[in-house]
Parts: structure tokens; C-alpha cells; sequence
């Protein structure tokens, strides 16, 4: 009786194990981890691109108030020449030649004006881009939440169920067979007990002796491998 408890103890002791196992690896294998990392990522580089374009309109807003004076310094200019008010050639010739180089910093304003907005075209076209990756990848992640949350709370359920489970059994088994099954379990990664089964260990398939064999039917005694050390049982199928 007390060996089949212990065995019944140690089934319950491998699902505990395998379900704390399924609640730590639970995030990784539900892909949350991946998401919200890729999540980060994304939210970073929007940053970034929403910097360098608030930067290149700014530069934009810039060089077109550039401009604008340059119309307005050779309007004045345009006026003072054919209006009258200048009538030394010599001055006149000065203006014209301010007139030229005016025109000349007005063009290369304007193709930079012309580069920049193409710049911010593209940079407006990826971020349009980017932004609907990361509200893609905010719904992946929402809905990976979701059913890890789930995942979790069934997982987290089981577990006290083993748990109370095993305390129910634990707490009709001597304290002679629990000390040896504990000391045997952190020997052989949790598994204290082996089943006989064809004469054979199921710990480490090795044979059982003929003289080991008999004592098997003797539910009172505990009976060892010889070759790994583990209790056997032998239960009834």
C-alpha cells in the first residue's frame, strides 16, 4: 500500500513539474516575449523618424522664409532701380549685379527646398508604414496577452489541484518511505521509483535478479535496483 502511495506521489510530482515547467516557459512559447520586443523596437524607430522629420519640415519652414526675403530684397531692389530714385550707373550696375547673385541664391534655395520636400515625402510614406506595422503589432501582442493570460490561468489551476492532490497522498505515507523517496528522487531528476515490468527495470532497463524478484511480493519491503538504485514497485497492470 505504501509503495503504491509513493508511486501515485511521484506521478504527481513529475505533472507538478511538468506544469511549473509549462508556466515559466508559457511567455516564450505563446510568442509574447518576441512581440513585445519587436514592439520596442518599432516604438523606438518611430521615435527616431518622427524626430528627424519634425527636424527636416523646421529646415523646410526655414529655407522657404529664406526665400521669401530673397523675393522681397529684389523687389526692393526692382523698384529702386526702375522707379527713379537711382540714377548713378555706376550704382545702378552695382544693383544689378546684387539683382543677379539673388536670383542665383534663390535657385539653389529653391532645389534644396525641392531635394528636402522629396526627403520628407518618403519619410512621411515610411512612417505612414511603420505606424501601421505597430498597430498591427499591438494587436498581435493584445491577442498573445489574451490567450497566455488564459494559457496561464488553466496552467495555474492544474497546479493546485496536483498540489492538493499530492498533499492528500503525501499525508498517508510514513515518514520512513517519504525521507527514502526524497533522497532517491534528487539522485534520479525526480524519479525515486521504477516499475518491474517483464523483469526489467523501467529506470534503466536492466534485468532484476531472480533473488530480488521474490521479494517483490512482499508489499512491506523496499526493494532496490542493483544497478540504478532506484525503489521498485511492482504494480498491477
Amino acid at each position: 500500500m505504501q509503495l503504491q502511495l509513493l508511486w501515485d506521489l511521484q506521478e504527481l510530482d513529475l505533472a507538478i513539474s511538468n506544469v511549473k515547467q509549462g508556466i515559466e516557459e508559457a511567455p516564450l512559447q505563446s510568442g509574447v516575449d518576441q512581440v513585445a520586443e519587436r514592439l520596442e523596437k518599432l516604438n523606438n524607430q518611430l521615435s527616431e523618424d518622427e524626430i528627424r522629420l519634425k527636424g527636416e519640415r523646421k529646415t523646410l519652414r526655414t529655407l522657404e522664409m529664406n526665400v521669401q526675403k530673397l523675393v522681397d530684397d529684389r523687389k526692393e531692389l526692382s523698384e529702386n532701380m526702375y522707379g527713379g530714385k537711382v540714377s548713378n550707373v555706376k550704382e545702378l550696375e552695382q544693383m544689378q549685379r546684387k539683382m543677379e547673385l539673388l536670383a542665383v541664391e534663390k535657385k539653389k534655395l529653391e532645389d534644396s527646398i525641392l531635394n528636402l520636400m522629396e526627403s520628407i515625402e518618403d519619410k512621411e510614406a515610411l512612417l505612414d508604414q511603420a505606424t501601421a506595422e505597430l498597430n498591427h503589432s499591438k494587436q498581435d501582442l493584445e491577442g498573445k496577452e489574451k490567450r497566455l493570460a488564459d494559457e496561464m490561468l488553466q496552467l495555474e489551476r492544474e497546479l493546485a489541484r496536483l498540489e492538493e492532490e499530492r498533499n492528500n497522498i503525501a499525508g498517508k505515507i510514513e515518514a520512513k518511505y517519504i525521507d527514502k523517496y526524497v533522497m532517491l528522487a534528487e539522485k534520479n531528476q525526480g524519479q525515486a521509483l521504477a516499475r518491474v515490468v517483464e523483469d526489467l527495470c523501467s529506470g534503466c532497463r536492466v534485468y532484476i535478479s531472480s533473488g530480488l524478484r521474490g521479494k517483490l511480493y512482499n508489499p512491506g519491503a523496499m526493494v532496490y535496483c542493483e544497478n540504478c538504485g532506484r525503489l521498485l514497485v511492482k504494480l498491477d497492470t
